[in-house]
């Protein structure tokens, strides 16, 4: 368990960032539709499990430098591998905007200026120490962000702010399969490359163990939270942070407990995919691109959380069927030639 244990909470960390730590991601792709949701819930844990498996396997013999040497295996071309970093970058200003939101509401007196600034900061330093770092820092944070985020929304279920549970429209229930599929693939899509990254050096086993284990902390964390959104109404599912405007309608202490576990599971994500965009330039620019892609990322998420969430995300689910889809191609010619 010394190797599975780190490799879960690293994948773990990055598919709990700002969208779903917040509730926003969450809403927007279950809670929309109620409790129908819950149903498809066996099919997230199946397609996360294989989707973590496919990827653990993929590096656990050989390690990759940067996202560009796997996507060569699957004859991507330069189109497509500038259009994965804008969309890392893209995910990662999401987290920006995220973080700088959620601390200017419970710090009201400071200037936004000041928390991207810190922001910043900290995603540098994280950087600077690489994929061991990033490890590090997930090993620490993920179960702790995992253990409160649990509880707080069982709480919620049980002193919710409204006795009328919120209704979904019924004409919106045919394309529920559909956001399904898009919340999988564009969470393994700006994961991927991290999942890679944990699987060197895992044994068959080992990488087993990693994707169940990491498949069900993220379901039923799913479970959880998309019940408490739901059971808690119309006025939290349309805010632009659920789980935020549901802390501040419970009043103290929750906003600033809250606001502790948000940060985290932003700032673990948020690491993660400036990890993943930064590598590829990191032969051209050396020491200075940890700056130049996280100063990229604060200029992006001047867009706005909600903004980018809403329109961005389900381009990201595309593209990450279609990764996934050409390296399973990929896999499968490459084991249809070692039987023969």
């Amino acid at each position: 368990m010394l190797k599975v244990l780190p490799a879960v909470f690293l994948i773990v960390g990055s598919i709990i960032g700002a969208g779903f730590a917040s509730g926003r991601e969450l809403s927007l792709f279950f809670a929309e539709f109620g409790y129908n949701s819950l149903y498809f819930l066996p099919i997230v844990f199946i397609l996360f499990y294989y989707c973590f498996k496919m990827f653990l396997t993929l590096g656990s013999t050989k390690k990759f430098e940067n996202v560009f040497e796997i996507n060569r295996l699957a004859n991507s071309s330069p189109f497509f591998n500038t259009s994965v970093v804008i969309i890392f970058i893209i995910y990662a200003s999401a987290m920006f905007a995220a973080s700088v939101e959620v601390l200017s509401n419970n710090f009201i007196g400071t200037p936004p200026f000041i928390f991207h600034i810190l922001v910043f900061a900290l995603c540098y330093l994280v950087l600077r120490f690489g994929f061991n770092g990033l490890v590090k820092v997930n090993f620490i944070l993920t179960p702790l962000i995992v253990l409160l985020l649990v509880v707080y929304a069982i709480y919620s279920i049980c002193v919710p702010i409204t006795n009328v549970a919120y209704i979904p429209a019924s004409e919106g229930a045919q394309i529920l399969p559909i956001s399904i599929l898009v919340y999988v693939f564009g969470n393994v899509m700006l994961s991927y490359f991290i999942l890679a990254e944990s699987g060197f050096g895992l044994t068959p086993k080992q990488i087993q163990k990693t994707s169940l284990i990491a498949s069900l902390i993220v379901c039923f964390t799913l479970l959880i939270c998309i019940v408490c959104l739901i059971t808690n109404g119309t006025v939290v599912m349309d805010a632009s942070m659920p789980f935020l405007a549901l802390t501040l309608r419970l009043g103290e202490p929750f906003p600033l407990i809250f606001m502790a576990i948000l940060f985290l599971g932003i700032i673990t994500s948020l690491f993660g995919c400036l990890h993943t965009a930064s590598l590829p330039f990191q032969d051209k620019f050396g020491k200075k691109t940890p700056f130049f892609i996280t100063f990229i990322a604060l200029l992006f998420s001047l867009i706005g959380f909600q903004n980018i969430v809403n329109h961005c995300y389900p381009i990201i689910g595309v593209f990450g069927l279609i990764i996934v889809g050409k390296i399973f191609v990929w896999q499968q010619k490459k084991d249809k030639v070692k039987n023969t």
